[in-house]
């Protein structure tokens, strides 16, 4: 039976417990924490990240938890929205497809709050993978909010609220409180891809969800059946008045996928496809007479930019991203900057890719098939599908030394940490459930070794 309440949801909160996660599950959270870790240290030297570090330094406050990468310490909320913004940043984010919810709005909180309160990585991890469970499966139970133009993994605000009731060890009633507070923060807006306010949105999830659940401890109230009912937040989000969370039937961390392309995870398939095209049948690119792209509407409110003006509308820009697959033959960080969007050879080259729409397609965000069709000057024409993307568990599930290469290469891009910093950070994470203190961790992650 599953959990059709707010207070049935802080009861699971409550009642779980890291003894009975299976192993495989902690496993692959440590797996993911580690790809997560290498992209929140390369998105702290990116424009973004740069820019909220710099507001949260200004703001001083408590050393409470580690600014990673970037050399200070600042109040809890401060740290999580910093870190959660940076992680953002590259577009490499992990995901779980049926919400699209990512794990980089999740781990900062869990992050910050273990290095606060000087929690054990066995606590950190439990807190994520049940405040991950909260969010995602209110996520699939909202997902109609993705087709009014929210996000669902704004439902992260409130499982971030969920982690840290946890890890405050707060009661039922004092849960309940903390998923109402952060159900009056949660928001998520997709019209805003293609801009900072998106990339941002992942650190108010972490910021906010500690928020709440820090008020609860204090006495705060909200109303403890906010979520369901009329007027409720999932009447208000997605017109979803009712749910039924089956948050005792497996977890949903198992089916978060690894990103491996640094661009909007709605592209991640098309580019395996179109990198798949040019290598079975060596494709160059001045063979090519043109590129297209078949998608939905929802999928083109995301995919927006056919000639990119910034960085960031780059990551959301299927003409970019199929030039970069040629260009670059590594669809990664170095192919989305400004100078690129505005290179005129770029320009050009992105006017031979054209993207189709079908509106009478299903809704959402993976609920269709997405070919992607090389034709050659010479009249050759080349097509494929990819159902799921490299690293998605539905495809091919990464282990350690796949998610090893990715963090290298993020570690590599910062270029603010030694190998050896980078390959003790590693090791910590991937025994994380051994650390009796997490801060000897996010100290080495906090502090770079190199200028």
């Amino acid at each position: 039976m599953g959990a059709k309440t707010t207070r049935e949801i802080a009861e699971f909160v409550c009642a779980s417990a890291y003894k009975d996660l299976p192993s495989e599950v902690i496993g692959y959270a440590k797996i993911l924490a580690l790809s997560h870790l290498g992209m929140n240290i390369a998105g702290s030297v990116m424009e973004f990240g740069r820019i909220v570090n710099q507001y949260v330094k200004a703001k001083g406050g408590n050393p409470d938890a580690g600014v990673f990468g970037a050399g200070f310490r600042a109040g809890v909320e401060d740290a999580a929205l910093a870190n959660g913004n940076a992680a953002h940043s590259p577009e490499l984010q992990d995901k779980s497809p049926a919400e699209s919810m990512y794990s980089c709005g999740h781990w900062p909180t869990v992050f910050a709050m273990g290095e606060k309160l000087k929690l054990p990585g066995s606590e950190v991890i439990e807190a994520l993978i049940i405040g991950y469970e909260v969010a995602s499966r209110l996520g699939v139970a909202f997902k109609t909010a993705h087709v009014r133009g929210a996000t669902p993994d704004a439902c992260s605000a409130i499982g971030n609220a969920a982690s840290v009731a946890k890890m405050l060890r707060l009661n039922v009633a004092q849960t309940t409180s903390a998923l109402s507070l952060a159900a009056s923060q949660a928001t998520g807006i997709l019209r805003q891809t293609g801009s900072g306010a998106h990339v941002v949105e992942a650190g108010f999830l972490g910021r906010d969800g500690i928020c709440a659940a820090e008020l609860a401890a204090r006495g705060y109230t909200g109303q403890p059946d906010i979520l369901e009912g009329t007027l409720g937040f999932g009447d208000m989000w997605s017109g979803c008045p009712e749910f039924n969370l089956p948050l005792h039937e497996g977890y949903v961390l198992m089916r978060v996928g690894i990103r491996q392309h640094s661009c909007c995870g709605g592209a991640q398939r098309n580019v395996d496809a179109m990198l798949d095209l040019i290598a079975e049948h060596s494709i160059a690119w001045e063979d090519v007479a043109s590129v297209e792209h078949e998608i939905n509407y929802t999928r083109s409110q995301i995919l927006k930019y056919d000639q990119p003006a910034t960085a960031i509308e780059t990551r959301f820009s299927l003409p970019h991203i199929t030039v970069a697959c040629f260009f670059d033959k590594k669809v990664f960080m170095p192919s989305f900057t400004d100078e690129k969007a505005r290179d005129p050879r770029w320009q050009e080259a992105r006017r031979k890719v054209k993207v189709t729409i079908h509106p009478d397609w299903p809704e959402g965000s993976h609920h269709f098939d997405s070919p992607v069709t090389i034709t050659l000057k010479n009249g050759k024409r080349y097509q494929k599908i990819r159902k799921a993307a490299t690293g998605d568990p539905r495809d091919y599930r990464f282990g350690i030394e796949d998610v090893m290469k990715k963090y290298l290469d993020c570690i590599e891009f910062a270029a603010t940490l030694s190998r050896a910093r980078a390959e003790q950070i590693a090791e910590m994470t991937l025994g994380l459930e051994k650390m009796d203190d997490i801060s000897p961790l996010t100290a080495l992650l906090t502090y770079p070794d190199r200028a």
